[in-house]
């Protein structure tokens, strides 16, 4: 037994210059590379660590098997990363989860319970009464697209030509500012903090309300065994996972804990994001995602718009 311990390490170590004298150890390599667990890049490369760090060491226990977390360097190359199933357990906005259900069947894992709602709205008394009126070039503040709530919003217009102007802007108490202040005509929220900064409706109209779409989750992709996704999945729901989960469900679910997943809830989100990626592949910006994939170290090839 001790001796087969001491030929392993060395293996491990002498497989490169030396492969005849363990021919398994190529297999035993390719066996132990890590999964990548990623998210989307809301956050400081430290904050993600932190954040996500503790969910891929409690997946390491489980699986038995390294799991390690890697933080995309930006939204280009994060969405470059989807299209290319480059990582292996996602943690991300219904839209993403939706699509790569669809197109790269993966296993849903468990969702964050609290559902996504949004409303858009302008200011009491403006002169956008209805959708078409703001379809005629107003200003929308709003964040930066791949955000859900801008899909939403950019899908209520199909055509591209009478879709309001999008100024972008970050948190939603300062666009609901923007909008009461008339510095925009339109803006975008979720419902709760929309009712929270305007308990009587005396400041903004509401345009439009969102369906109840499904809240973030977690996908994984079918590069991995079976066996590793359903465990990935219960170790995740049990209460050793939610004190692993427990900055990502304070950050993201006011503390509740995550639940159980349906991919029948996802159903058709993903059509949000079908007028942003057309346009990105439209525009050009494809050049730049490859530029973003060589700093990554990894090559894009030939690269089909999904």
């Amino acid at each position: 037994m001790r001796y087969a311990r001491l030929r392993a390490a060395l293996c491990a170590l002498a497989w490169a210059a030396a492969p005849a004298f363990c021919p398994g150890a190529r297999a035993a390599v390719v066996s132990t590379k890590p999964y990548l667990l990623v998210a989307a890049p809301r956050e400081t490369v430290a904050r993600g660590q932190r954040d996500y760090g503790p969910i891929a060491a409690f997946l390491t226990k489980v699986l038995h098997h390294p799991v390690v977390y890697k933080h995309p360097n930006g939204w280009l190359t994060y969405e470059l990363w989807i299209w290319k199933d480059y990582g292996d357990i996602y943690f991300d906005g219904p839209q993403f989860g939706a699509w790569r259900l669809h197109h790269l069947h993966q296993t849903l894992g468990p969702r964050i319970p609290q559902p996504q709602d949004w409303r858009l709205y302008t200011w009491k008394g403006s002169p956008v009464k209805n959708l078409a009126d703001a379809a005629t070039g107003a200003m929308l503040c709003a964040p930066p697209v791949p955000n859900f709530a801008t899909l939403w919003v950019t899908s209520l217009f199909p055509n591209p030509a009478r879709q309001p102007y999008i100024h972008n802007m970050h948190g939603w108490k300062r666009i609901f500012k923007a909008v009461a202040s008339h510095q925009c005509m339109l803006g975008v929220g979720p419902r709760l903090s929309v009712h929270y900064l305007d308990p009587n409706d005396r400041k903004v109209t509401i345009l439009k309300r969102s369906p109840h779409y499904p809240n973030q989750a977690v996908t994984i992709s079918r590069k991995l065994p079976k066996s590793a996704r359903e465990a990935i999945v219960r170790a995740l729901l049990s209460p050793e996972g939610e004190k692993a989960m427990m900055r990502l469900r304070k950050r993201f679910a006011h503390g509740r804990r995550l639940v159980a997943g349906h991919a029948s809830q996802y159903r058709n989100v993903d059509q949000s994001l079908d007028a942003q990626w057309g346009t990105v592949y439209a525009s050009g910006i494809d050049r730049y995602l490859k530029q973003d994939a060589k700093r990554e170290g990894f090559a894009t090839g030939q690269q089909v718009a999904p």
